[in-house]
């Protein structure tokens, strides 16, 4: 038996837990085409998959947080709006900060997406595929794949940070075109697969644990290594 006073702060903690667990938002369905992310209804809760069709749109408010579950995937097909301030970013992470969620993949071919001061975390990998738009002070922290850039005519990334991935961007038969953003302390910086192409300051890439910019060419030329033992335990221990 727990002695009295352990037994108030623990049930004390346990209603605190229940008060939280209770307080989160479910991703909300769409209404009339719309599907509306509102700071005062933060933070929300996605435990499974979600499509944002092509007829939706997806408006995200600044200060809006989303606790993601193990099971959860935003694939986005329809118009992205996220738009969060400097003082106010819109948040995307892991309900538990030690596990991960499956990722964001916008795949619309026939609207531009546009995301702002956001923040995305403890993601297996985020996605653009056949899409165009621009990040701007975006935020990829703590993903297997911060960003995997497919098959897209344009992506803009504007005053960027990539931090703590094990692949921070990967571009394979697209473009990416980037303004002050910076690279840095990942396994791999930038990584270009075929046919993938990158516009911007490779000065910035810089502070990766096994390589800063690794090309798929040079891999099928046999100048690719293999990563330590040692650098994935590293890694692994901040994911």
């Amino acid at each position: 038996m727990f002695p009295r006073g352990s037994r108030q702060v623990f049930c004390s903690a346990l209603l605190l837990a229940v008060v939280s667990l209770a307080s989160e938002m479910p991703f909300p369905h769409p209404e009339n085409g719309n599907i509306r992310l509102t700071e005062k209804d933060s933070p929300y809760i996605l435990e499974q998959g979600v499509v944002v069709t092509s007829t939706d749109t997806l408006y995200v408010e600044p200060g809006v947080v989303v606790h993601m579950g193990e099971y959860a995937k935003l694939t986005l097909r329809g118009s992205v709006h996220i738009l969060g301030t400097e003082a106010k970013p819109v948040v995307f992470r892991s309900v538990d900060s030690s596990g991960s969620w499956n990722g964001i993949h916008f795949v619309s071919t026939n609207r531009p997406f546009e995301v702002k001061n956001f923040v995305v975390q403890n993601a297996f990998r985020n996605t653009v595929f056949r899409s165009r738009g621009i990040f701007e002070n975006v935020k990829f922290v703590n993903n297997y794949y911060g960003l995997w850039v497919d098959d897209v005519p344009e992506v803009f990334l504007a005053r960027c940070d990539f931090v703590r991935n094990r692949f921070a961007l990967s571009v394979r038969a697209g473009k990416v075109i980037s303004a002050d953003s910076k690279i840095t302390e990942n396994v791999y910086g930038l990584y270009l697969e075929a046919g993938g192409n990158y516009n911007g300051d490779l000065s910035a890439i810089k502070g990766n644990l096994e390589s800063d910019v690794r090309k798929e060419s040079d891999e099928l030329a046999g100048a690719g290594k293999r990563v330590s033992r040692s650098v994935w335990q590293r890694i692994e221990t901040g994911f």
